[in-house]
């Protein structure tokens, strides 16, 4: 990276400031929604795509908006909210996590643990309370102490929709999208959260690769004139994504299939501070990518090195050499290291492997025009939370995870591999195509989905405006 590590913990905390559901936590999100019974019984199935949503003129730019004041205190007299309050501004204006900001969030969430462990609370205090704590544990990447909370608050108000949509929102943020489906399939929603509902079930679809049911949740989404124009433009983007992996995912089952029925792959086990990683290696679509990976594996690149590039909800990075503790070299030159020498690309062969939850590529440095430069793939490796087609045809995917994805998703910028083992490999020299390194640039790319150059990108919204539904006829999906 071009700054030093400590500095940021993740760099994709900047786009979730940004995207709607990150939000800050306050007592009017729970307390003042009306209540509505949901549907009882099964969840039910989601229909084939086949129809479009209208399309609504985007309103008039709104005027700028005058410099935000510190937000007032949650509840009056009450110490942690009124910390709480001054955290919230000061998450907004910062482009990322530090050590200084890390303890100022663990100073707030002491200080509200301390005001709910009181007998003395009265439902509506404990409810503003468990909402500003949900946003601490999300902002500590805490989804253990996320999810007691948001249940205690269903617990208290179990009618208030506006705390399960919440819920499933951060969800996303944080890539669990098993979570977030599971907390909205099959319930029905009152007119002011249904659109936002149906937009987070379908991220959350999409991140399980249920493209087909994904595009059911947009077309099924309430239509004009409850959706805004902010939102029907954002539904329009998301549709197009959609359509792009569903095209993607179609030929990455034929593959999968083959994988199974070869059972051929080399696999290979990352261990890690948080936990092991089992990933499987696409030998046959990236034959020198896999061969400079194991080589750099087999010569003990990877041992110590850090997660110097955590991304939250998007991916993680790591494989630089120049993190390992006591390596001869300054904080602000961990994420140059190229493990000693480059490879060649192989992400524009016709059989190349696409990004989808798991997957793993290799980073490149920074080129023209802010896009990524080829021939600049060296040691240094990503994992993706989620689908990334965008990154399709810049970026050789070579691997994804089969196990322990979950503790990926957990790892931080101080986590680091313990050791990498080669569990199976063929009876053939893995040897890959060496290129000199005569640079010592960072390895920023790729970026996540909001943050990517038009360089990046591959898949681009309709511009027409309206959702393209699935074509008549094609497959369901698994």
């Amino acid at each position: 990276m071009s700054r030093p590590t400590a500095r940021l913990e993740t760099e994709h905390l900047t786009t979730m400031m940004h995207r709607p559901h990150f939000l800050l936590l306050t007592t009017s999100v729970f307390l003042g929604a009306s209540a509505l019974a949901q549907a009882p019984g099964n969840a039910p199935k989601v229909p084939p795509v086949r129809q479009t949503a209208p399309t609504i003129p985007v309103p008039s730019p709104v005027a700028p908006s005058a410099p935000k004041s510190p937000p007032p205190s949650a509840i009056e007299g009450s110490p942690a909210a009124h910390a709480f309050a001054a955290l919230a501004l000061t998450m907004q204006r910062r482009a990322g996590v530090d050590a200084t900001v890390r303890e100022q969030i663990a100073a707030v969430r002491s200080a509200l643990e301390a005001e709910l462990s009181a007998d003395s609370l009265s439902p509506e205090a404990r409810g503003k309370l468990l909402a500003l704590s949900a946003q601490c544990a999300a902002w500590s990447n805490d989804e253990v102490a996320m999810d007691a909370a948001y249940s205690a608050l269903l617990d208290l108000y179990p009618a208030n929709q506006t705390i399960r949509v919440r819920w499933a929102q951060l969800c996303t943020a944080a890539a669990r999208w098993q979570k977030a489906v599971d907390l909205l399939y099959g319930k029905t929603w009152e007119p002011s959260l249904g659109v936002d509902a149906h937009y987070c079930l379908a991220e959350g679809l999409m991140g399980i690769a249920k493209f087909n049911d994904a595009q059911g949740a947009l077309n099924t989404a309430p239509p004009s004139p409850t959706r805004t124009g902010v939102q029907q433009s954002r539904i329009n983007a998301l549709s197009a994504r959609i359509q792009t992996l569903y095209a993607e995912y179609t030929k990455e089952m034929l593959a999968q299939q083959r994988d199974l029925s070869l059972n051929d792959l080399p696999v290979v086990e990352i261990l890690t501070t948080k936990g092991p990683i089992t990933i499987k290696l696409f030998e046959r679509e990236a034959p020198n990518t896999v061969a400079h990976f194991i080589e750099h594996i087999d010569l003990g690149t990877y041992n110590g090195t850090r997660f110097h590039r955590p991304q939250r909800g998007w991916g993680v990075q790591g494989g630089d050499p120049l993190s390992k503790e006591g390596a001869d070299t300054s904080t602000a030159l961990v994420g140059t290291g190229s493990g000693g020498w480059l490879t060649v690309d192989e992400c524009t062969r016709a059989d190349r492997r696409g990004h989808f939850t798991g997957s793993i590529g290799l980073a490149k440095r920074a080129g023209e025009q802010n896009g990524a430069a080829p021939l600049t793939c060296g040691s240094q490796f990503y994992i993706a939370f989620g689908p990334a087609e965008y990154l399709n045809d810049g970026f050789t995917v070579f691997g994804s995870v089969v196990d322990g994805l979950d503790n990926a998703r957990m790892l931080t910028a101080e986590d680091s591999i313990l050791q990498v083992n080669v569990m199976g490999r063929n009876p053939h020299p893995y040897t890959a195509t060496r290129l000199p390194d005569t640079q010592s640039l960072p390895y920023e790319h790729p970026y996540a989905w909001g943050m990517k150059s038009g360089a990046q990108t591959s898949a681009k919204p309709n511009s027409t405006g309206t959702l393209a539904p699935v074509a008549p006829g094609a497959p369901k999906i698994p």
